[in-house]
């Protein structure tokens, strides 16, 4: 029998979906590995939901997505960035991962090099090998408190570079770039020729500063920006997510969602457009309570001195495991079996965090608090030296 082709077999999985998987067979686990809000998805979206279904709204619906979502998605963007934009901007998606496959897909030819963050969420890396893309990673230094250095950044590009992508803010660090950053980033784009793809499916969970999309900042159309309702929502299980892009671009990539997945579901994008437009009370709400588990998660972690640096968006941070010894895999899995807290490897989001676990404070106040406590004496018990 024929060999199964070589690049699915090559790419690594997640570590963060490996440890979800290995800890669902174990009880009693706290549960701190997986980026997904932990409260119920707003009862105005529930109902909205429901209505749609009886309304009949589960045919197929256009390639591009449902115009009313479309259009609430246009204004969306509009209200947060100031720039004008139509309905004919917009792509709807199976979720904001499909958003990043379809501008790979639409722009990447194979051997194409594409910038990508070092730490970075590890399905840019799966997206971009499984089309024969060529990852190239910008170090995101921790003696830097993971911002980027532009210098670095600029020695990287070559003839073959064709775009670079940012995550504002950032999955897994937390840390989000202010204006001058993202401005930096565009100027960089637009100086080498490439396409700037600004992930921004955090930009709604910012905590100490005003977010800045880097739409803002685009001079001339070469800028996507990936955003959707997963987290800001708490609709993870709806699976819709949009791109914001110029419009011979949303034309093809249209058409690149038709070989893929033909079209999107019909009552979950009208009941993403009820999120959009509806009372936002409970994105406020959501965003405080993040900020507050984020304040207790930093109190614990300077009463064991292990305090490292503030994360000023999402609802990430890596916590610093070097003191242990151990690589951040073998870490993440005694801490499994020893303390039940699942935690996301570091090494899977890039060789700048493999020293370094991932935690998400998207988790009851409780379990946060147990959790960062089992974990900082699992640091303590297993330090060198």
């Amino acid at each position: 029998m024929k060999k199964y082709a070589v690049v699915p077999l090559k790419i690594p999985r997640s570590g963060i979906r490996e440890i979800m998987d290995i800890s669902s067979h174990i009880e009693n686990v706290i549960h701190l590995e997986v980026g997904q809000p932990d409260f119920n998805t707003p009862s105005h979206i529930i109902e909205a939901t429901c209505h749609y279904l009886k309304e009949g709204y589960t045919k197929y619906i256009p390639n591009a997505g449902m115009d009313k979502l479309r259009n609430s998605v246009a204004q969306y963007f509009e209200r947060k960035t100031g720039i004008k934009t139509d309905y004919s901007n917009i792509l709807i998606t199976p979720g904001a991962v499909f958003s990043v496959a379809t501008a790979f897909l639409t722009v990447l030819n194979p051997g194409d090099e594409v910038l990508l963050p070092d730490p970075g969420w590890p399905n840019y890396v799966m997206a971009a090998s499984l089309i024969h893309a060529v990852p190239i990673f910008y170090n995101l230094l921790p003696t830097n408190n993971f911002l980027p250095n532009f210098k670095e950044i600029k020695n990287l590009i070559s003839s073959k570079t064709k775009m670079l992508v940012i995550c504002n803010p950032s999955n897994p660090t937390g840390r989000v770039y202010n204006s001058h950053l993202v401005n930096e980033f565009s100027k960089l784009a637009t100086i080498h020729d490439l396409f700037l793809l600004s992930d921004e499916i955090y930009g709604e969970i910012i905590f100490d500063n005003e977010f800045v999309s880097a739409l803002v900042h685009d001079t001339d159309e070469r800028t996507f920006i990936i955003s959707g309702v997963s987290k800001s929502y708490s609709m993870t299980g709806y699976r819709v997510g949009f791109t914001r892009a110029r419009t011979d671009y949303i034309e093809v990539a249209t058409k690149i969602q038709e070989g893929f997945v033909s079209c999107g579901s019909g009552f979950n994008q009208l009941a993403a457009a009820e999120a959009l437009d509806g009372p936002q009370d409970c994105v406020i709400e959501m965003k405080k309570a993040y900020k507050h588990r984020r304040d207790i998660v930093l109190n614990i972690l300077s009463e064991y001195n292990l305090y490292k640096y503030t994360p000023e968006g999402a609802f990430y941070l890596l916590i610093d495991i070097s003191s242990t010894g151990m690589n951040s895999h073998d870490f993440s899995l005694r801490l499994l079996e020893e303390k039940k807290v699942a935690v996301a490897p570091g090494n899977t989001f890039g060789q700048m965090a493999k020293d370094y676990i991932r935690i998400s404070f998207a988790s009851s106040e409780e379990n946060l608090i147990e959790g960062i406590k089992r974990i900082c004496l699992m640091i303590l018990e297993n330090k060198k030296g």
